[in-house]
């Protein structure tokens, strides 16, 4: 059987374009997050750019070419995006971007001179493969190495087969005097690229779906409304940060939080005005914290903050931030005045289970309502006893003629710690 050059192009044209279509119709469009549309734009761009090259001749030959380069460059700079939304923060990003600029642009100006172009092109296409390979081999602890071993392997041998044609245009034209000369390096290229386009593809929905589990297991441990984590989301993180402070003598405090007369909120002013001071509290808590804390929504008008770098006067100062913004921001924001209660426990030598500090600070918490609400409650205090600050329970809040609407600006909190 005798290989074909031109057909090999026509086929891997056709292969191209039809994954084009296919895969963002598996994907789907709206529904995916910016890396996998960015690969889907790259699938697209290059399968236009290569069936532009294919149809390159006539009158229309620079035209054409032009535009199939213009393609093929911008759609590796997608892909290049694409790797930094699944990956995280990688180098090569004005590299990459000012090769798919310049390499049309040099091809396009010396379109009249063979050699240059030729080898202008493929050198620009190679070195802008071997940058998104280093963006793939870049350290990325979140991302299974499987399919970026995949991708990366494809585009090396990609890279070197067009790299190698672009030696042969550029240095030995008369043995690669046009794009679809049957030269063992033109033939061996086309065979490298089917079996790449096949192989990257495979990678790419791979990648998507690592994206799709990690966002599933993230609305898992999150709360809608606000944002922050959920119970679940905080007892696994919690459970880390227990781990780390024994094993380094860290100090450890969990902090449970109850508002005050939630309920008359959601009587007086209606569910929505309620949902409003919910989404503040995430706010407040999700500034309040540093990294190495956990805070979540416990459940209902309960939160619960884990403070993994600090002790008992730590955990206080914390308390008394959160009271004084809470009453600043709820009075002007909303229009009533909000204050919560509060237990708090610190971890003890004994403490295995981060389930017995979250016990000790809810007895606490049941103490600092039972004795006034507005006050935060130490495990093992009597804030009845002598010396011990009364507590500060804000006022009821002030009935509205009318519940408040939602405003449209106002959203759920996109904060949630990583752990």
């Amino acid at each position: 059987m005798t290989l074909d050059v031109q057909t090999l192009m026509v086929v891997l044209m056709v292969n191209m374009i039809a994954l084009s279509l296919t895969v963002p119709a598996i994907m789907g469009w709206r529904t995916v997050g910016r890396a996998a549309r960015c690969a889907q734009g790259a699938m697209v761009l290059q399968a236009v750019g290569w069936a532009c090259m294919v149809l390159a001749k006539g009158r229309f030959e620079w035209t054409l070419a032009t535009l199939g380069m213009t393609g093929l460059t911008v759609g590796q700079a997608l892909l290049w995006e694409s790797m930094r939304g699944w990956l995280g923060p990688r180098p090569g990003q004005r590299l990459v971007w000012w090769l798919a600029v310049l390499t049309p642009l040099g091809y396009s100006l010396g379109f009249g001179h063979y050699a240059f172009r030729v080898g202008w092109a493929n050198f620009g296409l190679a070195l802008q493969m071997l940058t998104v390979c280093v963006a793939l081999a870049w350290p990325a602890p979140q991302s299974s190495r499987g399919w970026r071993l995949l991708i990366g392997l494809c585009l090396v041998a990609l890279a070197v087969a067009t790299g190698w044609r672009g030696v042969l245009g550029a240095f030995f034209t008369a043995s690669y005097p046009d794009f679809r000369a049957p030269h063992p390096v033109n033939l061996v290229a086309a065979l490298i690229s089917n079996l790449t386009l096949v192989l990257s593809t495979v990678g790419l929905l791979v990648a998507w779906r690592e994206e799709a589990e990690r966002a599933l297991h993230s609305l898992a441990r999150t709360d809608g409304l606000t944002g922050l984590l959920n119970r679940r989301g905080l007892q696994e993180g919690a459970v880390r940060l227990l781990a780390q402070a024994q094993r380094h003598g860290d100090g450890l405090a969990v902090l449970l939080i109850d508002l005050d007369h939630f309920k008359q909120v959601n009587d007086v002013h209606g569910h929505a005005m309620g949902d409003r001071a919910l989404q503040l509290v995430g706010q407040l808590l999700g500034s309040a914290v540093r990294r190495g804390d956990l805070g979540a929504r416990w459940g209902g008008e309960e939160f619960c903050l884990v403070l993994g770098h600090g002790g008992l006067d730590e955990a206080r100062r914390v308390d008394q931030r959160l009271r004084q913004a809470l009453a600043r921001r709820s009075g002007a924001e909303l229009g009533l005045a909000l204050g919560f209660s509060s237990g708090l426990a610190v971890l003890q030598p004994a403490d295995d289970q981060i389930d017995s500090l979250l016990r000790r600070a809810d007895a606490a918490l049941y103490v600092a309502k039972a004795n006034g609400r507005g006050q935060l409650v130490v495990e093992g205090e009597d804030p009845s006893a002598p010396g011990k600050p009364a507590a500060t329970t804000p006022p009821p809040p002030p009935a509205a003629a009318a519940p408040e609407e939602l405003p449209p600006e106002c959203c759920a909190v996109a904060w949630l710690d990583e752990g």
